[in-house]
């Protein structure tokens, strides 16, 4: 059995590395994108509490806050995004933080990192029927 130059070899085993990191890509061109495990982003996860460290994810659909309740933990970031079309929203405090999204378009994000713990009361204040809540542990 003959033996290959470790050159060769090493070549070898890079060029196969290089076929597997390029498994799995979708080929969106946007290679600023990463991947971040959704945490309470349905219905069903709404008072779960996430791993220290993910996003909360929260979309305005329908002329909702989905998830409507939310519970993070003090220093975890918070993001909304408008997947409602042509509709505009806001994210508004009512009580226990002071935040105001402005206008959001469809597409539009807008992002919060509670600092203290507690109940935090919001609202769309275009659609007044349109409400959430947070709760933050410390």
């Amino acid at each position: 059995m003959s033996r290959l130059p470790v050159t060769i070899l090493a070549s070898l085993a890079l060029a196969g590395a290089t076929a597997i990191a390029g498994c799995g890509s979708d080929d969106s061109g946007d290679s600023a994108s990463t991947a971040t495990p959704p945490a309470a982003t349905s219905p069903e996860a709404t008072n779960a509490a996430p791993a220290s460290g993910d996003v909360v994810k929260v979309n305005m659909k329908d002329i909702k806050f989905v998830p409507a309740n939310i519970t993070v933990k003090v220093g975890q970031k918070i993001l909304w995004t408008n997947t409602d079309g042509n509709i505009p929203h806001t994210v508004t405090a009512r009580d226990g933080a002071d935040f105001d999204s402005g206008n959001m378009n469809g597409g539009d994000t807008f992002e919060y990192t509670p600092t203290k713990a507690g109940k935090i009361a919001y609202v769309c204040t275009i659609h007044a029927n349109q409400t959430g809540s947070i709760t933050v542990t410390g």
